[in-house]
This record gives C-alpha cells, structure tokens and sequence, in this order.
C-alpha cells in the first residue's frame, strides 16, 4: 500500500469531492513527477473498497504496464479492471464490463475520436482524467471533455517542499530557427529540424555535456532516429559509454539498455519520442534538449525527466533550442484553463516577463538580476524577453533569485542579489556572509 504524500491525498480527496458533488467529468492537473500514478492507484483502491469496476485508459502499451504494477503495488485488484490502452477498448466495448469510474491518463489526447467514442458509448459513467499541461498544439481547450478542473501543486512548491529536485538551466544555442517549419499538426517537421540543427553540432553536444555535466547520467532527446544514433556515436567516439533507444527497440535490447543505464553502464541514453510520457527510466541527473518544439506538453515532460527528487541533488537541464524562449522553465508559473487558448502572440512591454541568459557560464535565469548567480558575471541591463499574453495559459514568475531559499545561496554575489531583490540593507548581506565563513 503507498503512504500518500499530503498533497497527493489532497488531490484524491478534491477529484472525489467533485464526482460527488455531481459532476460527472473531471479533470486533474498534476505537474510531472508529482507521483500520478499512485493518485490513480489510491482512487482506484477506494473505487473498488466501494464496489466500484475502474477503467484505465491510455494511449500507449508501456504506460498500461507501468498503471499495473501500480495498481498492484496499491492493493487494487487489477482482475476486476478494465486496463487498456484506448486502441484496445474502442474495438471491445460490447465485451467488456461496464465500468463505474473511467480514468485516463495522459489526456490532453483525449480530444482523438477514439477516446470520444468511448466516452460517448459509456456516457453515463463519471470521469476522471489526468494531465500535467491541458495545452493542446492546436490551442483547443478540453472543455468538450472535462466540465471541471481539480489542480495540484506547482512546480515551484513541488521543489520548495522537496518533492522535486531543484535544476540548473543552461541553453547553449546550436539552431537556427529561421529553418523551422511547421507541419499540419502545429509542430515542427522532421525535415526542417534536419536542415535548422545541420550535423555537424554533436561535437559542440558533446563538449557542453563534458563542461557542464561530464559523468552525470544524461537523457538526450533527439527528433529523429538517425540524429539519435549520430549523437550516441560522438558520445562513443570521446570515450562516453551512450546508447540509443526508440519505441522500435526490442523489448528485451531495450530492457538490456535501460538496465545499463540504471547500473551507470552506460551514462548517456539517447532516445526519440520514448522517454517522455510516464515511460518509466532509471533516474538521471540531466537531460540535454536536441528537438525544438511547439508543445509544451512536450518541453515539460522532457526537461523534467531529471528533476526526480534525492537529497542534495541538483538538475541540470541542457537545451540546445532554446525551448525556454517559447516556454519558460520548468517552475514558471502556469494558468491553467478548460477553455480554447488564443494562440496569436503579440509584443508588449506590459505583457511580457523577462528572461535573461549569461553571456559567460550560458545559465538562463528569470527576472532582471545584474550578476549571474551561477558564475558571478556581469549582465548587461537588455533582458531576452519572452512574450506572455495575459489571456494565455502561461505566466512566468519574474524573479530568478526570490525563488531561492537563502540556505541555497552559496556567493557573496548571490547574497547581493538576493538582499537587492528583498530590499535588504547591506548590512544583511556582511552578517549572512561573515556567518558562511565567505568574507
């Protein structure tokens, strides 16, 4: 049985109070690696103590195995459950049991006709879906869908309380956006990734992997197989243990793989569009960004992967595309809502935040700060700015310092900064740094 954390339970107790007071379709919000699956196992628990017949649904096979060790894990009986990827249920629905609860995962693709069809065919039966961002590419809502939203904690207090580890973000550019180009589905093509990132950047890869994070256990996410396996080859030709994986792999070569990588065999995991939703992968402590995008379904749950919580770790998120200019970082403030996004951007001073990246060290921070905190360089006062309707869903917290808590400041410079963004006498800064032994 899981011992759920006080906001998981939290989460559990409003998703219920929402079924009970009636709705009959609910969505849940949870950021990435805030343990969903064990907020979908303890609901099905309590699903079942009642009497109930769940029905889990997702979109991939890896992710239906993953939700039964779960469920397994949490005394959920998984004979009496319907778990199944939605391909399987649409084509079975006059055979199997009706359920009393449906949830999915991963619903931001329930807009598809295939979960339609099984909502409708089941029309009667309450909902629950869970997502960490209902942004959709093509700036449709999911209030077809869902007639009301539960959210969880935010990232920025998931790494406040220790329940995600805090990151590092560094952006050493190697693509030239001008060759982006979009396909039908709002995103970029394989074909002009190909011509915007060229082939001859895995050197500069691999050097900034050596500067940055040399040794650490690194997930690279790359756009396509063949960038994947020429990336695993550079790593390979400067004496970096690195491997390759897609949803192509075998089952037992990938199992091999993933075993090296957990064991530090192999500290480099390449991979293309598998790592990526609740697949579940040895922990890691970096990740390095390859494939730009316009999803920020996509950048979250990738630039996460390394953010798993262990005491005194740090992250680091390496991104050569510049997906933080589209995006923000991970513990950017987020508005969520049921409702259509407006896609169109348009530049304001008043609506947009300012992220600023040093010119020295690459670190990409948010506010306006004067001194890189990571490498103490000085920052000119011209900030990148990233526009940010306020009718969008997502806002971005404008201070990089302020999200610190002062035991994380480890500079004098750091301690400047953060007394002149709390308005702190000078004073402040000579105890804090005396006491630290920094004087």
């Amino acid at each position: 049985m899981y011992q759920l954390h006080k906001y998981q339970q939290e989460l559990v107790n409003k998703a219920r109070q929402q079924l009970s007071n009636g709705k009959k379709s609910v969505l849940i919000i949870s950021p990435a690696g805030s343990g969903k699956s064990v907020v979908i196992a303890e609901i099905a628990r309590l699903t079942q103590l009642k009497g109930g017949q769940v029905m889990f649904t997702v979109h991939r096979k890896e992710l239906v195995e993953q939700i039964i060790q779960s469920f397994k894990a949490n005394g959920v009986n998984t004979d009496n459950c319907t778990i199944m990827t939605v391909g399987k249920i649409v084509n079975r629905l006059d055979k199997l049991p009706k359920p009393s609860l449906i949830i999915t995962d991963e619903t931001h693709h329930s807009l598809a006709k295939t979960y339609k069809k099984i909502y409708e065919y089941y029309s009667d039966v309450p909902r629950l879906g869970f997502t960490a961002s209902p942004w959709r590419l093509s700036g449709k809502g999911l209030g077809d869908i869902y007639e009301s939203m539960v959210e969880g904690p935010t990232v920025e207090w998931l790494i406040d309380n220790h329940y995600l580890a805090p990151y590092n973000y560094y952006s050493v550019k190697l693509i030239n956006d001008n060759e982006l180009k979009k396909s039908s589905t709002g995103d970029y093509t394989n074909k002009s990734i190909d011509d915007a990132v060229g082939k001859t950047i895995f050197g500069d890869v691999v050097k900034t992997y050596q500067e940055k994070i040399n040794g650490q256990k690194t997930i690279v996410y790359a756009h396509s197989i063949e960038y994947s396996k020429l990336v695993v080859q550079q790593f390979n030709n400067a004496g970096i243990k690195a491997a390759h994986a897609d949803s192509k792999t075998p089952a037992k070569e990938r199992e091999h793989i993933m075993e090296d990588f957990r064991t530090g065999k192999i500290q480099v995991l390449s991979n293309v569009d598998l790592i990526s939703e609740g697949f579940d992968v040895p922990d890691c402590t970096a990740v390095i960004m390859l494939r730009p995008t316009e999803s920020l379904v996509l950048d979250i749950q990738q630039s996460m992967r390394c953010m798993r919580y262990k005491p005194n770790k740090t992250a680091t998120i390496i991104d050569h595309v510049a997906n933080y200019s589209r995006f923000g970082l991970p513990d950017s403030k987020r508005y969520w809502t049921l409702k259509d996004r407006n896609k169109t951007r348009k530049k304001s001073n008043t609506d947009s935040i300012a992220i600023k990246q040093c010119p020295k060290c690459f670190f990409v921070m948010k506010g306006s700060p004067s001194i890189c905190p990571n490498c103490g360089e000085s920052i000119k006062p011209d900030p990148v700015e990233m526009d940010v309707k306020k009718d969008v869903n997502l806002q971005v917290i404008t201070n990089y310092i302020v999200t610190k808590k002062v035991s994380e400041l480890h500079s004098y410079k750091e301690l400047q900064e953060y007394a002149k963004a709390k308005n702190y006498k000078n004073g402040w800064v000579y105890y804090q740094a005396k006491t630290r032994g920094l004087l």
